[in-house]
């Protein structure tokens, strides 16, 4: 079992980089019991911040002591903070309801003060959650409202921080050649500006781009140059990230022993965060590779230890996915009532968090299981709402091209639908990389 002794080994060990997270919030602390007043919310919100990263608990917590204290001094700019940053632990962990009405709380209070940049973030903000929930035409509102304000700022970055979130959405709803069209214009304007750090991320979910339609050279020069750009300053946060999607892009490349050469050197480089992004991503990643090279008892191995966390951390839409992936596998293991209750459960909170692209593969999963049990009837209702899914994310006005009427007819190793099914798995896991990888938000 040495595999799996390494990657616990690799979870717990922390490096320079939490510990001077650890260190900065120390200082912070130590600071902030000496403080009064506004200074002290002030304060304690950017301890809230300071843990985002490293300890979400911790900064909630932080978060709530701000807003008490903000409360209590009729302290405006500091609730609108502290409920902003309450709103990004909601909206990471999964409880969307809770950040939606975190957001719009934060809204009220900076409209009150008069803080159009904070007003900014905050649509900015919500319009990720109806994206994230495949509501993209709410989604774009809250993004138009958000860019208004930076253009009335002359706020360059910021308007360039909601284009990326467009970005995002016309890759979900299948319109590359307008998403990279954006990002070549997002990535010009940072480089003029001399910002790094979007400079970075720009280059990152560009890449995703160019893996979608199959110029996977241009998605690894890209990659490339941001891991340079990355090592450069220092970032091990975001190098970490290039280099999974680099591991990721291989993989599709048709190379998966490289792919899993540099995932295990993300790990090696983990920044050790409690709550798993970065590490647990890539740990799925390369179960994903192990299916794909029909090792399903170790790809299920990591799988379990994966879902274990996000359990813990109440991750809801990354638990989901976790259940899809050992349903998947478990079908490929002919242990159909076990990947049947894998896949339900995924299911049953696809449809409680409102997950448009994972519910699309849960309902494509469950098809086929059913259909191999012969269970047609049943295989073929899910069918039917895989094509109704399919059909409202990607705007068709038919699902003819998607539903197959004649369920009885499906084969285990011959579906007529195969390449529809397959294309939506394919920007299923786009999906995952880019929510996972490219989250962005407005401090």
């Amino acid at each position: 079992m040495p595999f799996l002794k390494t990657i616990l080994l690799l979870l717990i060990l922390l490096n320079p980089i939490l510990l001077l997270a650890q260190d900065e919030a120390l200082a912070l602390v130590q600071k902030m019991q000496k403080s009064k007043g506004n200074e002290k919310v002030d304060l304690l919100n950017e301890i809230s911040a300071v843990y985002r990263k490293t300890d979400r608990e911790k900064s909630m917590e932080y978060a709530k002591q701000a807003f008490k204290l903000a409360v209590e001094n009729k302290y405006l700019p500091g609730q609108a903070l502290a409920k902003k940053n309450e709103g990004t632990y909601w909206f990471v962990t999964g409880g969307n309801d809770s950040a939606m009405l975190c957001y719009k709380q934060a809204l009220e209070a900076y409209t009150k003060i008069g803080d159009g940049k904070g007003r900014s973030a905050c649509y900015n903000n919500l319009g990720l959650i109806f994206q994230e929930t495949g509501q993209y035409d709410e989604a774009v509102k809250f993004y138009q409202q958000a860019m208004a304000i930076d253009r009335s700022l002359g706020d360059e970055i910021g308007m360039n921080t909601t284009k990326e979130n467009l970005v995002d959405i016309f890759v979900y709803q299948g319109n590359t050649k307008k998403a990279l069209l954006i990002s070549n214009e997002i990535l010009l304007v940072y480089k003029k500006l001399s910002h790094t750090e979007g400079i970075m991320r720009t280059l990152i979910n560009r890449a995703c781009i160019y893996d979608n339609i199959d110029q996977v050279d241009l998605a690894i020069r890209d990659l490339e140059e941001g891991i340079r750009i990355a090592k450069k300053v220092n970032n091990n946060y975001t190098e970490n990230n290039a280099l999974s999607n680099l591991g990721y892009v291989y993989w599709h490349k048709g190379d998966p022993d490289k792919a899993l050469k540099i995932l295990n050197q993300v790990l090696e480089n983990a920044d050790g965060d409690p709550n798993g992004y970065e590490t647990y991503n890539t740990l799925w990643i390369m179960s994903e590779i192990y299916s794909s090279k029909k090792d399903f008892a170790k790809s299920n191995e990591i799988l379990l230890k994966v879902l274990k966390k996000y359990e813990e951390v109440e991750n809801r839409r990354q638990e989901a996915k976790v259940l899809t992936s050992l349903g998947r596998n478990l079908i490929e293991l002919n242990e159909l009532d076990k990947a049947l209750g894998y896949l339900s459960k995924s299911l049953e909170i696809t449809v409680e968090i409102n997950a448009p692209f994972e519910k699309l593969e849960n309902y494509r999963n469950l098809s086929y299981a059913y259909a191999v049990l012969h269970e047609l009837k049943t295989a073929d209702s899910l069918q039917d709402y895989f094509a109704q899914t399919y059909a409202t994310l990607y705007g068709s006005d038919s699902t003819a091209n998607t539903s197959n009427p004649n369920a009885k007819n499906i084969d285990i190793k011959d579906k007529s639908n195969v390449s529809d099914w397959m294309t939506a798995f394919l920007l299923f896991l786009l999906v995952i990389i880019i929510s996972v990888f490219a989250f962005r938000k407005k401090e």
